[in-house]
């Protein structure tokens, strides 16, 4: 009997170490808790065949089983959610093993190698078992294949989520545009505007209803391509460094690709997305001045009326802070500010519309003739297709490797951007040509 009572002690300490970190197949989640309240069933039945001698440990025992299963059942509910160090230890120790090529670590962080150039590889087609990693589709228990070669993973769903919300900090549009979830490289999405559905009244009795053809939704493809981009370093990774490692992927990444989320829907012209500044049918407005010095807040009033109000309600300027800065030193004749007074706080809105600073925007001082510098518009026009997965991938055999020890980690992400319907609904202010 105390050769049973220690095997239960042992199992209930192994568990006590279970630490929910999250799971990105609901699933899989599923079946974890399922295993760990079979092994609690397990526990308790072999308590009941335990003499009552023993009673005292028994006690405490089932004591504890029962704390575990309200504790398990809490964690199904309110699955733990991962700290931002934690989130940085774990990214880091991934990052390494995949430079390592340490497979089983990289399983145990839920990475998983993506064999396919065009296509990548569906995590969750994707499993760790004693053969190596395991594709659903193969046969049971068969090896993906050769994975010496692979040097390419694609990083824990579960980060890439948090990743991507520390990148929304990064950005101005990613808070504001559709997000639009992508499982192939292109989508057609309906997209409707004003004037949908046409009504018609009947004032009498056998009065006959007129047909009517209402505008329908206009079918427009949404592509994906893929961004990469490298980041250097020079040092080994040890296991002291994995949070300053993961920060600093997390770092680099979230800066620069929070900038180019924000260009593709405003600045890009063809390259390879066209943003709002440069779509076909958007509304340019130029100013009443010679130039750009000339500008008064007038010239934003004049602009906004070019939308229909119904559209115009949800719409909201987007300009570099230069510019708001030149507005707000626009002084009367008497030498006070038109927009503000020293002692008041920065406004929220620019002639009753609210306003977003872009530093990626025109500044004033380069402003020239004939040049767009500000975008009225509601950011709900611009679609974003989101194609989940955040590739990782390592190179060090190049010049600066060789020459200066320098390394360098690549990664890569698929994402499209689309401006929808912006004839009549975007206005671009610009200077005189």
């Amino acid at each position: 009997m105390d050769g049973m009572l220690a095997v239960v002690k042992q199992k209930l300490t192994e568990m006590k170490k279970i630490e929910n970190s999250g799971f990105s197949d609901p699933a899989k989640a599923a079946e974890y808790f399922k295993d760990k309240e079979i092994l609690l069933e397990e526990m308790a039945k072999t308590l009941e065949t335990v003499s009552s001698s023993q009673f005292t440990q028994i006690t405490a025992l089932e004591g504890t089983i029962k704390s575990l299963r309200d504790e398990l059942k809490t964690q199904v509910k309110y699955p733990k959610e991962l700290t931002r160090r934690e989130l940085f230890f774990n990214l880091g120790k991934g990052i390494a093993a995949a430079w390592a090529g340490n497979h089983k670590a990289l399983a145990d962080l839920s990475f998983s190698p993506n064999m396919k150039a065009d296509n990548w590889t569906n995590p969750r087609d994707v499993a760790w078992g004693e053969k190596g990693w395991q594709t659903a589709k193969a046969v049971l228990g068969e090896p993906m294949g050769n994975m010496a070669t692979n040097d390419q993973y694609l990083i824990n769903p579960i980060y890439e989520t948090e990743i991507m919300s520390e990148a929304a900090k990064k950005s101005v549009m990613m808070g504001l545009v559709r997000h639009r979830p992508m499982m192939g490289p292109s989508i057609f999405l309906p997209t409707r505007d004003r004037g949908g559905v046409e009504l018609h009244w009947l004032t009498a009795y056998g009065q006959q209803i007129k047909g009517s053809k209402p505008q329908g939704a206009e079918r427009v493809e949404l592509k994906a391509y893929t961004l990469a981009g490298y980041i250097p370093w020079f040092d080994e990774f040890e296991e002291d460094v994995f949070i300053d490692l993961g920060a600093m992927f997390v770092d680099e990444f979230i800066e620069v690709y929070g900038q180019e989320f924000d260009r593709q829907c405003l600045l890009a012209n063809n390259d390879p997305f066209t943003g709002a500044m440069a779509a076909d049918g958007v509304v340019k407005v130029a100013i009443q001045g010679a130039d750009i010095n000339a500008l008064t807040w007038k010239d934003f009033r004049d602009a906004v009326y070019k939308i229909p109000a119904e559209e115009r309600k949800d719409c909201c300027w987007f300009l570099n802070e230069t510019v708001l800065n030149h507005i707000a030193n626009i002084e009367d004749a008497t030498g006070r500010p038109i927009w503000r007074r020293p002692t008041e706080a920065m406004p929220g809105k620019l002639d009753l519309y609210p306003y977003h600073e872009v530093s990626i925007l025109p500044q004033i001082a380069d402003i020239t003739a004939d040049k767009p510098f500000a975008i009225f518009m509601n950011p709900r026009r611009i679609q974003h297709g989101n194609r989940k997965g955040i590739e990782i991938k390592k190179f060090d055999a190049t010049t600066e490797s060789m020459e200066y020890g320098e390394l360098f980690l690549r990664f890569r992400k698929r994402d499209g951007f689309l401006v929808a319907r912006p004839k009549g609904n975007i206005v671009v202010l610009k200077t005189k040509a």
